[in-house]
């Protein structure tokens, strides 16, 4: 008897009503015809709906009061907080665990909470997933981007000044005057930090090229690029390691007076896999490996937004070509792994094309149509790779860990509470959310009924309460709940809450145990939380980020968003062409 492989092909924040409009209009042919041989559903996230809570949800099947990352981080026993995108403080195990000990070996890549590892057999390569800049615990060194005319500030953008290049060694002659600068290259340990040189160098019409280099010497030359080219990928030392870069010019004029250049992640050759030795093993088979992928440089002017796409796509086509090694020439039977751009994706563009946003543009929508539709794509080319490699026998599962919908309003909770009485600060004037510095020691704790983690914005749903006594406990929770509940936004005419849950209450939405707030509130559709400070508690949405997830209600649904998952299975024995019918059998 035959026995196949299991796929699971994570893609966040995927969504179903875009899939089936882009696969409708032909942009994206493979998941088309994946859908078609498939049985499909939409799947309820479960609340809060976010990556930390819901991809340990799709591989342990435990409900979130029972993994307990019901936040990015984890209270520990002994008082430590853990990440949520660890192993560390999950409660449940996970089916790879389950599978060995039927004698079934698997591979993880990119998966949050896979790591540390608990195989004895198996690999677990890249399983700290976060999706936050920086937040890579393997990189060497994170993106970074350099230009002569910055105009936002970000770490991460560095301004530089092109000069006369001086003291450099083996220049070109002919064309214009070579300019240089020197780059400074940050990482994640102060110890490693370099300092590289660029030279801008060009031909009859202009400047052409940036060459990026250990020293003013050409031939310590670590890439070269240009303009809207990707260098070739490079190995660079920190200290005793080794990484890759490859850098992308996106700006130069001819006159030089102008330079846009990108750096790309630096992760290392070795040390980000279990065992260590299989990730050196894909990237001599595949090539380097690079984790973090997002369009944020495109927000902050130095990307252009395909660009994003080439580095989005490098990493699906780099996850389908290790699913098929790892299957095919290690022995896997079962490969799971999360890729997280299009999450970013949508948080920036979805809510632009649903005319249910508060500041919706049909002049606009179009241009966003097509940069969502450039990241499924991406998606699209990664399950062509994919399924281009696997057998009749195989089995191919696309899922994600929630959706994603517009946010028209938004919701200050540390406002709410203290506008109601039920948190006090020593000082009226302390801004009102819990990113101030030294946030606890601010607060009045001999008024204060009820507050929020410090710095944790996205727990604010979980509300603690500050009680002499039981009885006091139960007269603060039994009346923040109703203010909560009876609360009306003034512009809209409508109840910002969905649902105030008292703690025991809250396993109805599968919340438990000891990282669960006093107070749980689930927002109506179309609000979100913030975490600055604002002088009313609930005001529109003005920010960047107009889509979002997490704290709405888990059935939300509008035009084009909604919260709940996408969830599809192809394989031996399964249906071709099924929808699951929500109305009757419900979601899963």
């Amino acid at each position: 008897m035959k026995k196949g492989k299991v796929y699971v092909m994570g893609v966040d924040q995927m969504v179903l009503p875009l899939a089936r409009h882009f696969a409708a209009e032909g942009s994206i042919p493979t998941v088309a015809k994946l859908l078609q041989r498939s049985s499909v559903a939409q799947a309820l996230a479960n609340f809060p709906c976010w990556t930390a809570t819901n991809w340990p949800v799709i591989a342990t099947g435990a409900h979130t009061g029972t993994h307990g990352a019901i936040s990015w981080f984890i209270h520990m026993p002994d008082g430590e907080d853990v990440s949520s995108l660890t192993s560390l403080g999950i409660n449940a195990e996970f089916i790879w665990e389950a599978a060995e000990r039927q004698g079934l070996k698997s591979a993880v890549l990119h998966y949050p909470g896979s790591m540390p590892s608990q195989l004895k057999q198996g690999y677990i390569i890249d399983g700290n997933a976060g999706p936050a800049f920086g937040a890579c615990p393997f990189e060497l060194a994170t993106a970074e981007a350099y230009t002569t005319a910055r105009n936002v500030e970000s770490p991460s953008l560095r301004e530089v000044k092109l000069a006369p290049a001086q003291g450099w060694r083996g220049l070109p002659t002919g064309g214009p005057p070579p300019l240089s600068t020197p780059i400074p290259v940050t990482t994640k340990f102060e110890e490693h930090r370099q300092t590289w040189h660029v030279v801008v160098l060009g031909g009859s019409a202009g400047y052409d090229r940036a060459v990026i280099c250990h020293s003013q010497d050409l031939s310590s030359t670590v890439g070269e690029t240009g303009l809207n080219q990707w260098s070739r990928w490079s190995r660079v030392d920190f200290g005793a390691r080794q990484g890759t870069v490859r850098f992308k010019l996106t700006g130069l004029s001819l006159d030089g007076k102008i330079m846009k250049l990108y750096r790309s992640q630096i992760m290392p050759l070795d040390g980000f896999s279990d065992p260590d030795e299989i990730g050196k093993e894909l990237i001599q088979v595949i090539g380097p490996y690079q984790e973090y992928i997002s369009q944020m440089f495109n927000v902050l002017g130095i990307l252009d937004y395909p660009t994003c796409v080439e580095e989005a796509d490098y990493q699906g086509q780099w996850f389908a070509k290790a699913a098929l090694y790892l299957t095919q020439q290690k022995g896997c039977d079962l490969f799971f792994c999360h890729w997280h751009f299009l999450d970013d994706v949508n948080h920036f563009h979805l809510a632009q094309l649903d005319p249910t946003w508060l500041r919706y543009d049909p002049a606009e929508a179009p241009k966003h149509w097509d940069m969502v539709r450039q990241a499924y794509r991406a998606v699209d080319h990664m399950m062509e790779t994919l399924l281009a490699g696997v057998t009749e026998d195989d089995y191919v599962i696309m899922i994600s860990d929630h959706g994603c919908s517009p946010i028209n309003r938004t919701v200050f909770m540390e406002r709410f509470l203290y506008d109601r009485g039920f948190l006090a600060l020593k000082d009226p004037n302390t801004p009102k959310t819990s990113f101030a510095q030294d946030w606890y020691d601010k607060i009045d704790w001999d008024k204060t009924k009820a507050w929020v983690h410090e710095g944790v914005f996205l727990d604010n749903f979980n509300i603690w309460i500050h009680a002499k006594s039981p009885k006091e406990y139960d007269e603060i929770q039994s009346n923040l709940i109703r203010e909560l509940r009876t609360w009306v936004d003034p512009k809209l005419n409508k109840t910002p809450v969905a649902l105030a849950l008292a703690k025991r209450d809250a396993e109805l939405i599968g919340l438990w145990g000891d990282q669960v707030g006093d107070v749980i509130v689930v927002l109506e559709s179309g609000y979100n939380m913030g975490r600055r400070d604002n002088p009313v508690p609930v005001d529109d949405n003005k920010g960047q980020v107009v889509s979002g997830h997490g704290r709405m209600i888990p059935t939300n649904e509008t035009k084009f968003g909604t919260e709940k998952a996408i969830f599809t299975i192809a394989g031996p024995g399964i249906k071709k062409g099924y929808e699951r019918p929500a109305g009757k059998l419900g979601h899963i």
